[in-house]
């Protein structure tokens, strides 16, 4: 029997976030969605040297994990602690790491994870496959005692770096194309920081992206229509970084 673990830290589309104790926390898919693989592909990035929390269990739908202590980038930008041109360096130097971690041997665990059919077919033009995170955000580090970390890997795949990096400009460009939200400004900054220092090869799989971010069982209806103008709007800032 799962335990009775109280009031949710956080709740996000798919999952409830609980503290177990004084330092892990438990990620419980409400869809019952498996977490053996999230957690084997945690477990494999971290193995090199990626920061990445700690697995202690995975069953069920359940994930037990280390809890990271520090405020997510998000909140550190919102709080003014972090500048918008150190967090896109901070973005770019985490795809970078994740880039240069070998991928696993199809005999390892970790690879049926990272070669699973996926919620959209990556099939975009161009680069060696590599651990892509593909919701590599501010709401997804950390910035820990340590350096920045990064969570929620269940959108993990084997694909190309470009991909992975057009992915991240799609989710800053949303925020950024919503006329309604406050943080568009401060968002559309974000993103030609991020495009001025990340690869521009990212502008070869932006379609890709796209199709990728649209289907991402995490969105909302409201959020999937505002992918097309976030992908325009990543091409035509690109164009002038």
């Amino acid at each position: 029997m799962a335990p009775s673990l109280g009031a949710p830290l956080f709740s996000g589309a798919d999952a409830d976030l609980y503290a177990v104790g004084a330092d892990r926390v438990l990620r419980r898919s409400r869809s019952g969605a498996d977490t053996v693989g999230t957690a084997e592909v945690m477990r494999h990035v971290r193995g090199a040297g990626f920061p990445a929390p700690r697995v202690d269990a995975a069953t069920d739908g359940d994930l037990t994990m280390e809890l990271l202590r520090g405020p997510t980038l998000l909140q550190s930008i919102l709080g003014g602690r972090t500048s918008l041109a150190g967090s896109a360096r901070i973005l770019v130097a985490l795809h970078d790491a994740l880039h240069a971690v070998p991928p696993p041997a199809p005999h390892e665990p970790a690879y049926a994870a990272l070669t699973a059919p996926s919620f959209a077919a990556l099939d975009a033009p161009c680069g060696s496959p590599c651990v892509v995170h593909l919701d590599l955000h501010p709401a997804n580090v950390v910035l820990t005692a340590d350096g920045p970390a990064v969570l929620d890997w269940t959108n993990a795949r084997l694909g190309p770096a470009g991909l992975d990096l057009a992915v991240t400009a799609v989710v800053l460009a949303e925020v950024a194309a919503d006329e309604d939200d406050e943080l568009a400004p401060g968002a559309r900054v974000l993103l030609d920081a991020f495009l001025h220092l990340a690869d521009p090869v990212l502008l070869r799989h932006l379609d890709a992206a796209a199709r990728t971010r649209a289907a991402d069982p995490g969105l909302d209806p409201s959020e999937v229509a505002l992918v097309p103008a976030a992908a325009a709007l990543v091409a035509r800032e690109a164009r002038r970084s």
